[in-house]
């Protein structure tokens, strides 16, 4: 059959592209009910390509143009081949692989999907694979009852975290960005502070607020170098520091204060543990969202069809108030 899908065919050049796509005996054939743009497609747009083996492990293929991308999402399984067993035909699903989901239709193996849990509304579950790492991390973040945390990156996963944070009891949650608009919205769904880097220093200001000792954890979801380091200088001795963002690009941390101040350090990543982990994990990391606890709706600014891509990816790429960008076929 033939499908349209988002193909990206240099730096900042995204278009839609038809192409055949059929099926093998380990497949299935899902019909896209909505799709994210997430950062790591962002990094590809832009051109900020990671080295090969890191990209191989997250993309489970080369990087070569032209490359169809996309790997949030989830729809109905309309087909599946003679050799698949968990899955059947009606099943709604979430997309946990690099399965080029920006497109009407796309294939996947039992591996790439996870079924929907039910009572939860399609489009949030199709943004499963990135809520459910954002509440995996924050449950895994060793945040407990009376902690004082910063969270660095406001984006989609770090509103998230917040949110989460605070449900597990933090006293108080320091939300920090570039964004007004992205802290204006994390101080509506709860956090206590927040902190625009542009205009001020985030560790004087986290410094000021906790009687120069440091937060208990850092949480760094923004990506860059400076949040990192951010990060380091701004947690307590004996404190936390958690790691979210995949940085694509090789950075010079100060990770000496590792060492002296005897920083506990946490990799949360949900989807880069085992296959089978992330299958024992997924049900646990979407039950608060199934219970309703957090407020994910807010965080999807902006929405576009199929044939609109081009102009997602822009908006995403360069608006400062775009937190979920979302295409529906």
């Amino acid at each position: 059959m033939k499908t349209n899908g988002a193909c990206l065919v240099g730096v900042h050049h995204i278009e839609l592209r038809p192409r055949d796509i059929q099926i093998g005996k380990n497949e299935i054939l899902v019909k896209t009910h909505l799709a994210g743009i997430c950062g790591t497609d962002k990094n590809l747009y832009v051109g900020q390509i990671p080295k090969f083996e890191g990209l191989a492990s997250e993309t489970r293929k080369d990087f070569t143009y032209p490359f169809f991308i996309g790997h949030e999402g989830g729809g109905t399984v309309v087909e599946v081949g003679e050799r698949v067993r968990k899955f059947n035909v009606g099943d709604k699903v979430i997309s946990f692989g690099w399965a080029d989901t920006l497109s009407d239709y796309f294939k996947a193996t039992e591996a790439d999907l996870e079924l929907v849990p039910e009572g939860i509304d399609m489009d949030l579950a199709c943004l499963g694979e990135p809520i459910g790492c954002a509440i995996f991390s924050g449950l895994q973040s060793g945040v407990q009852l009376g902690d004082v945390v910063s969270v660095f990156g406001m984006g989609f996963a770090g509103q998230i975290m917040a949110q989460v944070l605070k449900k597990k009891g933090a006293y108080r949650v320091i939300a920090v960005d570039l964004s007004d608009e992205k802290l204006d919205l994390a101080k509506k769904l709860g956090a206590d502070f927040t902190v625009n880097g542009q205009r001020e220093d985030p560790v004087k200001v986290i410094l000021d607020l906790t009687e120069s000792k440091g937060v208990d954890v850092a949480v760094e979801m923004a990506g860059t170098r400076d949040s990192i380091n951010q990060c380091i200088a701004s947690v307590k001795h004996n404190g936390t520091l958690v790691f979210y963002s995949w940085i694509t690009q090789d950075v010079t941390i100060n990770i000496s204060r590792w060492h002296n101040n005897s920083l506990q350090i946490i990799n949360t990543g949900l989807v880069h543990h085992t296959l089978e982990e992330r299958m024992l994990w997924t049900p646990y990391a979407l039950r608060p969202l199934l219970q309703k606890q957090l407020d994910i709706g807010p965080l999807i600014t902006h929405r576009f069809g199929l044939d609109g891509v081009g102009r997602a990816f822009e908006v995403a790429s360069n608006d400062q108030s775009a937190i979920k960008v979302v295409i529906k076929p």
